[in-house]
Protein backbone atom coordinates (compact mmCIF):
# COMPACT_ATOMS: atom_id res chain seq x y z
CA UNK A 1 0.00 0.00 0.00
CA UNK A 2 0.98 3.67 -0.27
CA UNK A 3 3.72 4.79 2.11
CA UNK A 4 4.56 8.49 2.06
CA UNK A 5 7.50 8.31 4.44
CA UNK A 6 6.35 10.67 7.22
CA UNK A 7 3.54 10.58 9.71
CA UNK A 8 1.83 13.66 8.34
CA UNK A 9 1.01 11.87 5.12
CA UNK A 10 0.18 8.43 6.54
CA UNK A 11 -3.61 8.91 6.45
CA UNK A 12 -5.71 8.52 3.34
CA UNK A 13 -8.35 10.80 4.88
CA UNK A 14 -7.04 14.04 3.60
CA UNK A 15 -9.75 16.10 2.49
CA UNK A 16 -10.70 19.97 0.79
CA UNK A 17 -13.23 22.41 -0.96
CA UNK A 18 -12.13 23.55 -4.43
CA UNK A 19 -12.55 27.11 -5.82
CA UNK A 20 -13.08 28.07 -9.47
CA UNK A 21 -10.20 29.88 -11.16
CA UNK A 22 -11.13 33.13 -12.91
CA UNK A 23 -9.42 36.30 -14.04
CA UNK A 24 -5.73 37.18 -14.28
CA UNK A 25 -2.82 37.20 -11.85
CA UNK A 26 -2.78 39.63 -8.92
CA UNK A 27 0.33 41.34 -7.60
CA UNK A 28 2.34 39.12 -5.26
CA UNK A 29 3.49 40.41 -1.87
CA UNK A 30 7.06 39.55 -0.96
CA UNK A 31 6.67 38.77 2.75
CA UNK A 32 3.70 36.57 3.69
CA UNK A 33 2.55 36.98 7.30
CA UNK A 34 1.76 33.82 9.28
CA UNK A 35 -0.43 33.72 12.39
CA UNK A 36 -1.84 30.93 14.57
CA UNK A 37 -5.57 31.45 15.09
CA UNK A 38 -6.04 28.61 17.58
CA UNK A 39 -3.98 25.86 19.19
CA UNK A 40 -5.99 22.69 19.75
CA UNK A 41 -5.76 20.52 22.85
CA UNK A 42 -6.18 23.01 25.67
CA UNK A 43 -9.19 21.19 27.11
CA UNK A 44 -12.32 19.79 25.43
CA UNK A 45 -11.88 21.84 22.25
CA UNK A 46 -10.78 18.93 20.05
CA UNK A 47 -7.40 17.67 18.89
CA UNK A 48 -5.67 16.52 15.69
CA UNK A 49 -7.67 18.18 12.90
CA UNK A 50 -7.49 16.28 9.60
CA UNK A 51 -9.81 18.52 7.58
CA UNK A 52 -9.63 21.79 5.73
CA UNK A 53 -11.52 24.84 6.94
CA UNK A 54 -14.76 26.07 5.35
CA UNK A 55 -16.27 29.56 5.23
CA UNK A 56 -19.91 30.48 5.73
CA UNK A 57 -21.53 33.61 4.30
CA UNK A 58 -20.43 35.61 7.36
CA UNK A 59 -16.74 34.63 6.96
CA UNK A 60 -16.80 32.37 9.99
CA UNK A 61 -14.67 29.22 9.67
CA UNK A 62 -15.81 25.65 10.35
CA UNK A 63 -13.86 22.43 10.81
CA UNK A 64 -13.60 19.07 12.55
CA UNK A 65 -11.03 17.23 14.66
CA UNK A 66 -10.29 13.52 14.77
CA UNK A 67 -9.70 13.36 18.54
CA UNK A 68 -10.46 15.29 21.70
CA UNK A 69 -13.74 16.65 22.90
CA UNK A 70 -16.01 15.27 25.60
CA UNK A 71 -16.23 11.82 24.00
CA UNK A 72 -12.64 11.72 22.69
CA UNK A 73 -14.03 11.23 19.18
CA UNK A 74 -13.38 14.75 17.96
CA UNK A 75 -15.56 17.81 17.59
CA UNK A 76 -17.12 20.10 15.02
CA UNK A 77 -16.05 23.67 15.74
CA UNK A 78 -16.47 27.24 14.57
CA UNK A 79 -13.81 29.96 14.50
CA UNK A 80 -15.19 33.49 14.60
CA UNK A 81 -13.15 36.67 13.99
CA UNK A 82 -13.05 38.88 17.06
CA UNK A 83 -11.50 42.27 17.79
CA UNK A 84 -8.24 43.00 16.04
CA UNK A 85 -6.59 39.86 14.74
CA UNK A 86 -7.96 37.43 17.35
CA UNK A 87 -10.37 34.57 16.71
CA UNK A 88 -12.69 32.75 19.10
CA UNK A 89 -13.34 29.01 18.93
CA UNK A 90 -16.75 27.52 19.75
CA UNK A 91 -17.37 23.75 19.92
CA UNK A 92 -20.59 23.05 18.03
CA UNK A 93 -20.82 19.30 18.53
CA UNK A 94 -18.97 16.48 20.29
CA UNK A 95 -18.90 13.41 18.08
CA UNK A 96 -19.75 9.95 19.42
CA UNK A 97 -17.86 7.11 17.76
CA UNK A 98 -20.87 4.74 17.79
CA UNK A 99 -23.15 7.41 16.28
CA UNK A 100 -21.27 9.64 13.79
CA UNK A 101 -17.77 8.24 14.20
CA UNK A 102 -14.62 10.32 14.70
CA UNK A 103 -14.66 13.67 12.92
CA UNK A 104 -12.32 13.76 9.93
CA UNK A 105 -13.91 15.41 6.90
CA UNK A 106 -14.25 18.98 5.71
CA UNK A 107 -17.63 20.47 6.63
CA UNK A 108 -19.94 21.74 3.86
CA UNK A 109 -22.48 24.48 4.76
CA UNK A 110 -25.80 24.99 2.98
CA UNK A 111 -27.86 28.16 2.60
CA UNK A 112 -29.87 27.42 5.77
CA UNK A 113 -26.76 27.13 7.95
CA UNK A 114 -26.69 23.33 8.18
CA UNK A 115 -23.31 21.59 8.04
CA UNK A 116 -22.58 18.28 6.32
CA UNK A 117 -19.62 15.99 6.81
CA UNK A 118 -18.38 12.45 7.32
CA UNK A 119 -17.05 10.56 10.32
CA UNK A 120 -14.86 7.48 10.74
CA UNK A 121 -16.78 4.79 12.59
CA UNK A 122 -20.49 4.95 13.37
CA UNK A 123 -22.99 2.10 13.82
CA UNK A 124 -21.25 -0.15 11.27
CA UNK A 125 -17.70 0.82 12.19
CA UNK A 126 -16.90 2.09 8.68
CA UNK A 127 -17.87 5.73 8.12
CA UNK A 128 -20.98 7.90 8.14
CA UNK A 129 -22.41 10.97 6.43
CA UNK A 130 -24.02 13.34 8.93
CA UNK A 131 -25.88 16.63 9.09
CA UNK A 132 -25.43 19.20 11.87
CA UNK A 133 -28.31 21.69 12.22
CA UNK A 134 -28.56 24.78 14.44
CA UNK A 135 -31.38 24.34 16.97
CA UNK A 136 -31.94 27.05 19.56
CA UNK A 137 -28.62 27.64 21.29
CA UNK A 138 -27.16 24.30 20.20
CA UNK A 139 -26.80 21.90 17.29
CA UNK A 140 -28.56 18.65 16.48
CA UNK A 141 -26.94 15.70 14.69
CA UNK A 142 -28.57 13.45 12.11
CA UNK A 143 -26.81 10.53 10.41
CA UNK A 144 -27.83 10.42 6.73
CA UNK A 145 -25.89 7.29 5.73
CA UNK A 146 -23.85 4.83 7.79
CA UNK A 147 -21.99 2.58 5.34
CA UNK A 148 -19.09 4.80 4.35
CA UNK A 149 -18.40 8.42 3.51
CA UNK A 150 -15.76 10.97 2.57
CA UNK A 151 -15.46 14.62 1.63
CA UNK A 152 -18.71 15.96 0.18
CA UNK A 153 -19.84 18.52 -2.38
CA UNK A 154 -23.27 20.20 -2.39
CA UNK A 155 -25.16 21.19 -5.56
CA UNK A 156 -27.57 24.17 -5.81
CA UNK A 157 -30.56 21.86 -5.31
CA UNK A 158 -29.25 20.63 -1.96
CA UNK A 159 -28.05 17.21 -3.11
CA UNK A 160 -24.82 15.82 -1.67
CA UNK A 161 -22.21 13.98 -3.74
CA UNK A 162 -19.11 12.16 -2.63
CA UNK A 163 -17.28 8.86 -2.18
CA UNK A 164 -20.14 7.30 -0.20
CA UNK A 165 -20.51 3.58 0.34
CA UNK A 166 -18.50 0.55 -0.82
CA UNK A 167 -20.18 0.22 -4.21
CA UNK A 168 -21.27 -2.92 -6.01
CA UNK A 169 -17.75 -4.35 -6.24
CA UNK A 170 -16.46 -3.16 -2.82
CA UNK A 171 -13.79 -0.92 -4.40
CA UNK A 172 -15.60 2.34 -3.64
CA UNK A 173 -18.42 4.31 -5.22
CA UNK A 174 -19.50 7.84 -6.04
CA UNK A 175 -23.03 8.34 -4.75
CA UNK A 176 -25.72 10.98 -4.26
CA UNK A 177 -27.74 11.75 -1.14
CA UNK A 178 -30.95 13.66 -1.93
CA UNK A 179 -33.31 15.20 0.65
CA UNK A 180 -36.81 13.70 0.54
CA UNK A 181 -38.26 15.12 3.72
CA UNK A 182 -37.37 15.93 7.34
CA UNK A 183 -34.49 13.62 8.34
CA UNK A 184 -35.11 11.50 5.24
CA UNK A 185 -32.49 11.21 2.49
CA UNK A 186 -32.39 8.95 -0.57
CA UNK A 187 -29.13 7.15 -1.42
CA UNK A 188 -28.25 6.56 -5.08
CA UNK A 189 -25.04 5.04 -6.43
CA UNK A 190 -23.82 6.96 -9.50
CA UNK A 191 -20.85 4.73 -10.26
CA UNK A 192 -19.19 1.68 -8.69
CA UNK A 193 -15.47 1.38 -9.35
CA UNK A 194 -13.62 -1.67 -10.62
CA UNK A 195 -16.48 -3.43 -12.46
CA UNK A 196 -14.07 -6.03 -13.85
CA UNK A 197 -11.80 -7.11 -10.96
CA UNK A 198 -8.90 -7.43 -10.61
CA UNK A 199 -7.93 -5.00 -13.38
CA UNK A 200 -9.47 -1.83 -11.84
CA UNK A 201 -8.62 0.16 -14.97
CA UNK A 202 -11.26 2.72 -13.97
CA UNK A 203 -9.75 3.29 -10.50
CA UNK A 204 -9.94 2.00 -6.96
CA UNK A 205 -10.56 3.83 -3.65
CA UNK A 206 -12.10 7.22 -4.51
CA UNK A 207 -12.45 8.08 -0.80
CA UNK A 208 -8.99 9.70 -0.63
CA UNK A 209 -10.05 12.79 -2.59
CA UNK A 210 -12.73 15.45 -2.90
CA UNK A 211 -15.00 15.89 -5.89
CA UNK A 212 -15.31 19.01 -8.02
CA UNK A 213 -18.78 19.89 -9.35
CA UNK A 214 -18.70 22.13 -12.43
CA UNK A 215 -21.46 24.43 -13.71
CA UNK A 216 -22.72 21.73 -16.12
CA UNK A 217 -23.24 19.21 -13.32
CA UNK A 218 -20.17 17.11 -14.13
CA UNK A 219 -18.21 15.61 -11.25
CA UNK A 220 -14.41 15.33 -11.35
CA UNK A 221 -12.34 13.30 -8.91
CA UNK A 222 -9.44 10.94 -8.38
CA UNK A 223 -8.83 7.46 -7.02
CA UNK A 224 -5.76 6.60 -4.98
CA UNK A 225 -5.29 3.17 -6.57
CA UNK A 226 -6.25 1.33 -9.74
CA UNK A 227 -5.34 2.23 -13.32
CA UNK A 228 -1.85 1.48 -14.60
CA UNK A 229 0.29 -1.15 -12.87
CA UNK A 230 3.27 -1.76 -15.15
CA UNK A 231 5.25 1.40 -14.28
CA UNK A 232 3.62 1.96 -10.90
CA UNK A 233 6.03 1.75 -7.95
CA UNK A 234 3.64 3.16 -5.32
CA UNK A 235 1.28 0.19 -5.07
CA UNK A 236 0.77 -3.16 -6.78
CA UNK A 237 -2.90 -2.26 -7.25
CA UNK A 238 -2.11 0.67 -9.54
CA UNK A 239 -1.17 4.33 -9.16
CA UNK A 240 -4.60 5.93 -9.37
CA UNK A 241 -6.65 7.85 -11.93
CA UNK A 242 -8.44 11.12 -12.57
CA UNK A 243 -12.05 10.61 -13.71
CA UNK A 244 -15.16 12.47 -14.84
CA UNK A 245 -18.80 11.55 -14.16
CA UNK A 246 -21.38 13.19 -16.41
CA UNK A 247 -25.17 13.13 -15.88
CA UNK A 248 -27.41 11.75 -18.63
CA UNK A 249 -30.99 12.75 -19.41
CA UNK A 250 -32.34 9.40 -18.21
CA UNK A 251 -30.84 9.91 -14.73
CA UNK A 252 -27.83 7.66 -15.24
CA UNK A 253 -24.21 8.81 -15.14
CA UNK A 254 -21.34 8.10 -17.52
CA UNK A 255 -17.81 7.46 -16.26
CA UNK A 256 -14.92 8.78 -18.37
CA UNK A 257 -11.30 8.10 -17.62
CA UNK A 258 -9.39 11.39 -17.80
CA UNK A 259 -5.93 9.96 -17.01
CA UNK A 260 -4.41 6.84 -15.49
CA UNK A 261 -1.20 7.77 -13.68
CA UNK A 262 2.18 6.07 -14.10
CA UNK A 263 1.46 6.15 -17.83
CA UNK A 264 5.13 6.88 -18.59
CA UNK A 265 8.42 7.34 -16.79
CA UNK A 266 8.25 10.53 -14.73
CA UNK A 267 4.45 10.60 -14.56
CA UNK A 268 2.80 11.22 -11.21
CA UNK A 269 1.61 8.49 -8.89
CA UNK A 270 -1.03 8.37 -6.13
CA UNK A 271 -3.30 11.40 -6.73
CA UNK A 272 -5.32 12.61 -3.75
CA UNK A 273 -6.75 15.77 -2.27
CA UNK A 274 -8.83 18.49 -3.89
CA UNK A 275 -9.03 19.30 -7.60
CA UNK A 276 -9.42 22.68 -9.26
CA UNK A 277 -11.19 23.15 -12.61
CA UNK A 278 -10.67 26.54 -14.29
CA UNK A 279 -12.94 28.55 -16.61
CA UNK A 280 -11.54 26.76 -19.69
CA UNK A 281 -12.27 23.31 -18.25
CA UNK A 282 -8.66 22.40 -17.44
CA UNK A 283 -8.17 20.21 -14.35
CA UNK A 284 -5.43 20.89 -11.81
CA UNK A 285 -4.35 18.49 -9.07
CA UNK A 286 -1.45 16.90 -7.23
CA UNK A 287 0.14 13.49 -6.89
CA UNK A 288 1.85 12.55 -3.66
CA UNK A 289 4.50 10.48 -5.42
CA UNK A 290 6.10 10.18 -8.84
CA UNK A 291 6.72 13.12 -11.11
CA UNK A 292 9.98 14.12 -12.79
CA UNK A 293 11.91 13.95 -9.50
CA UNK A 294 9.91 11.17 -7.78
CA UNK A 295 8.85 13.57 -5.00
CA UNK A 296 5.34 14.33 -6.26
CA UNK A 297 4.05 16.91 -8.69
CA UNK A 298 1.33 19.40 -9.61
CA UNK A 299 -0.37 18.53 -12.91
CA UNK A 300 -2.78 20.01 -15.41
CA UNK A 301 -5.21 18.06 -17.60
CA UNK A 302 -6.38 19.85 -20.77
CA UNK A 303 -9.14 18.51 -23.00
CA UNK A 304 -8.21 17.94 -26.64
CA UNK A 305 -9.84 20.05 -29.34
CA UNK A 306 -12.16 17.16 -30.17
CA UNK A 307 -13.06 16.75 -26.50
CA UNK A 308 -12.48 13.00 -26.58
CA UNK A 309 -9.16 12.81 -24.74
CA UNK A 310 -7.07 14.72 -22.24
CA UNK A 311 -3.46 15.86 -22.33
CA UNK A 312 -1.46 15.91 -19.09
CA UNK A 313 1.30 18.43 -18.41
CA UNK A 314 3.49 18.93 -15.36
CA UNK A 315 3.13 22.37 -13.79
CA UNK A 316 5.66 21.69 -11.06
CA UNK A 317 7.75 18.69 -10.11
CA UNK A 318 8.93 18.91 -6.51
CA UNK A 319 12.75 18.65 -6.74
CA UNK A 320 13.91 18.81 -3.13
CA UNK A 321 12.10 17.95 0.10
CA UNK A 322 13.82 20.82 1.86
CA UNK A 323 11.57 23.06 -0.24
CA UNK A 324 8.50 20.83 0.07
CA UNK A 325 7.56 17.45 -1.40
CA UNK A 326 4.85 14.73 -1.48
CA UNK A 327 1.84 17.07 -1.88
CA UNK A 328 -1.07 14.86 -0.77
CA UNK A 329 -3.75 17.47 -0.03
CA UNK A 330 -4.55 18.87 -3.46
CA UNK A 331 -5.10 22.46 -4.51
CA UNK A 332 -7.30 25.53 -4.19
CA UNK A 333 -7.23 28.69 -6.29
CA UNK A 334 -7.84 32.39 -5.83
CA UNK A 335 -9.72 34.68 -8.20
CA UNK A 336 -6.46 35.59 -9.93
CA UNK A 337 -5.68 32.03 -11.00
CA UNK A 338 -2.92 31.40 -8.45
CA UNK A 339 -2.85 27.87 -7.01
CA UNK A 340 -2.23 27.07 -3.34
CA UNK A 341 -1.48 23.85 -1.53
CA UNK A 342 0.32 22.14 1.33
CA UNK A 343 3.10 19.57 1.16
CA UNK A 344 5.49 17.57 3.30
CA UNK A 345 9.17 18.35 3.57
CA UNK A 346 10.47 21.70 4.74
CA UNK A 347 12.07 21.81 8.17
CA UNK A 348 12.94 18.44 9.75
CA UNK A 349 12.66 19.79 13.27
CA UNK A 350 9.44 18.00 14.27
CA UNK A 351 10.81 15.06 16.20
CA UNK A 352 12.83 13.92 13.21
CA UNK A 353 9.88 14.25 10.85
CA UNK A 354 9.31 16.91 8.21
CA UNK A 355 7.09 19.75 9.46
CA UNK A 356 5.53 20.63 6.10
CA UNK A 357 5.07 23.74 3.97
CA UNK A 358 2.36 25.87 2.35
CA UNK A 359 3.12 26.96 -1.21
CA UNK A 360 1.78 29.07 -4.06
CA UNK A 361 2.06 28.53 -7.82
CA UNK A 362 1.69 31.69 -9.92
CA UNK A 363 1.09 31.53 -13.70
CA UNK A 364 3.70 33.37 -15.78
CA UNK A 365 3.26 35.03 -19.17
CA UNK A 366 5.50 32.45 -20.85
CA UNK A 367 3.25 29.59 -19.75
CA UNK A 368 5.40 28.43 -16.82
CA UNK A 369 4.46 28.59 -13.15
CA UNK A 370 6.45 30.20 -10.33
CA UNK A 371 6.72 28.18 -7.11
CA UNK A 372 6.85 30.17 -3.86
CA UNK A 373 6.98 28.85 -0.29
CA UNK A 374 4.56 30.90 1.80
CA UNK A 375 5.44 29.22 5.09
CA UNK A 376 7.69 26.50 6.47
CA UNK A 377 6.34 25.01 9.70
CA UNK A 378 8.67 24.43 12.62
CA UNK A 379 6.53 22.49 15.09
CA UNK A 380 5.83 25.27 17.55
CA UNK A 381 3.62 26.97 14.94
CA UNK A 382 2.17 23.74 13.55
CA UNK A 383 3.21 20.47 11.91
CA UNK A 384 1.78 18.39 9.04
CA UNK A 385 -0.58 20.82 7.27
CA UNK A 386 -3.89 19.72 5.81
CA UNK A 387 -5.41 21.32 2.73
CA UNK A 388 -5.78 25.11 2.67
CA UNK A 389 -8.68 27.45 1.92
CA UNK A 390 -8.60 30.89 0.28
CA UNK A 391 -10.74 33.57 1.90
CA UNK A 392 -12.69 36.30 0.05
CA UNK A 393 -9.81 38.75 0.56
CA UNK A 394 -7.12 36.32 -0.63
CA UNK A 395 -5.96 35.30 2.85
CA UNK A 396 -5.06 31.61 3.16
CA UNK A 397 -6.49 29.57 6.05
CA UNK A 398 -5.71 26.05 7.14
CA UNK A 399 -5.05 23.53 9.89
CA UNK A 400 -2.21 21.25 10.91
CA UNK A 401 -2.51 17.78 12.41
CA UNK A 402 0.16 18.31 15.06
CA UNK A 403 2.34 21.03 16.52
CA UNK A 404 1.31 24.21 18.23
CA UNK A 405 1.21 24.96 21.93
CA UNK A 406 -0.11 21.50 22.90
CA UNK A 407 1.28 19.56 19.90
CA UNK A 408 -2.27 18.62 18.87
CA UNK A 409 -2.64 20.89 15.86
CA UNK A 410 -3.42 24.50 15.04
CA UNK A 411 -5.65 26.62 12.84
CA UNK A 412 -3.66 29.28 10.99
CA UNK A 413 -3.84 32.09 8.48
CA UNK A 414 -1.31 33.35 5.95
CA UNK A 415 -1.61 36.84 4.50
CA UNK A 416 0.32 36.72 1.19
Amino acid sequence: MLELGAKEWSSAHLLLNVILIVGSALPVHSSPRYAVLHSFGSGQDGAVPLSSLTFDSDTNLYGTTLNGGTNRAGVAYELMPSFGSSWNEVVLHDFEYSVEGDGFSTLVPDAEGNLYGSGLGGPNGTATVFELSPVGNGWSSNVLYNMGGGNLVLDPAGNLYGPIGPGEYKFGAIAELSPEGPNDWAYTVLYSFCPHPPQCSDGNLPSAASLFLDSFGNLFGTTLYGGNKKLCTADQGGCGVTFQLSPNRDGTWTHRLVHAFAAFSGDGQSPSGTLVVDHSGSIFGTTALGGPNSEGMVYRMTASTLGRSWVESTIYGFPDCSQGCQPATGLVADHAGNLYGAAGGGNYSCGGFACGVVYRLTPQRNGTWKYTILHKFNGSDGESPNGVTVGPDGTIYGTTQYGGQYNLGVAFQITP
